[in-house]
């Protein structure tokens, strides 16, 4: 299982709190391209990993995903450069 934050899930809330007007669409952790995860607005499929915040999904990952993350930390940092997700193993 992929463990979040709540510092991660709060960021996360406060994305898809911007896309108001699609209450159905939260963020989805996915691979990409070959090697790489990206995230990007989606809707949820019967076999995501959901995780929630305050009773509303703001996480999907992909079953593959998940399984190739099983035991990792999402976190959620901000620095100079900006924010961003962290994945910790």
């Amino acid at each position: 299982m992929i463990q979040v934050t709540e510092r991660a899930r709060e960021a996360l809330k406060a994305v898809q709190t911007q896309m108001a007007d699609k209450p159905e669409v939260a963020l989805r952790l996915a691979q990409v391209e070959q090697g790489q995860l990206g995230v990007f607005p989606d809707t949820g499929r019967d076999d995501d990993h959901v995780v929630e915040h305050e009773g509303r999904a703001v996480l999907l990952i992909d079953p593959e995903v998940a399984g190739a993350l099983a035991g990792s930390t999402i976190d959620f940092e901000e620095s100079d450069d900006g924010a961003r997700l962290t994945l910790h193993r």
